[in-house]
């Protein structure tokens, strides 16, 4: 191998290192997960300002959760990319049970739908859905 392709191929390594470390420093590619019910609140919070959370149903993946006020209004936040996005739940968004799961879609295309695993609580948080539709 010649001195100009050692340099050229030591150029690309360090090319690619950086690339790589760059990717990994502004996190693209991250795999963004909700840790706990104190981190979903404080996403509903960002949300909407002035939400104040009290309840949680955290995925057990940590990609959704539904956040509730006490005032009863519910928030649903979700994984988005590497970011966040929540979204109120009332009348619109649709909710369907199914043991565990409940899948909520909202009639915003681009949120699209969200499937929880709620385990045994699914049931309780599909009741408070229907509230909505009867008031």
């Amino acid at each position: 191998m010649t001195q100009a392709a050692l340099i050229q191929l030591g150029a690309s390594l360090v090319a690619v290192l950086f690339i790589a470390w760059l990717v990994g420093k502004i996190g693209l590619g991250s795999d963004p997960r909700i840790a706990d019910a104190a981190h979903a609140i404080r996403l509903a919070e960002e949300a909407e300002a002035g939400f104040n959370g009290v309840e949680v149903a955290r995925d057990r993946a940590g990609f959704a959760a539904i956040v509730q006020n006490a005032e009863g209004r519910m928030m649903l936040v979700r994984a988005h990319g590497n970011f966040f996005a929540a979204r109120p739940v009332d009348a619109s968004v649709e909710g369907r049970l199914d043991k565990d799961f409940l899948t909520l879609t909202t009639p915003e295309k681009r949120f699209g739908a969200v499937t929880l695993q709620l385990g045994k609580d699914a049931g309780m948080w599909a009741s408070r859905m229907r509230e909505f539709n009867r008031g």
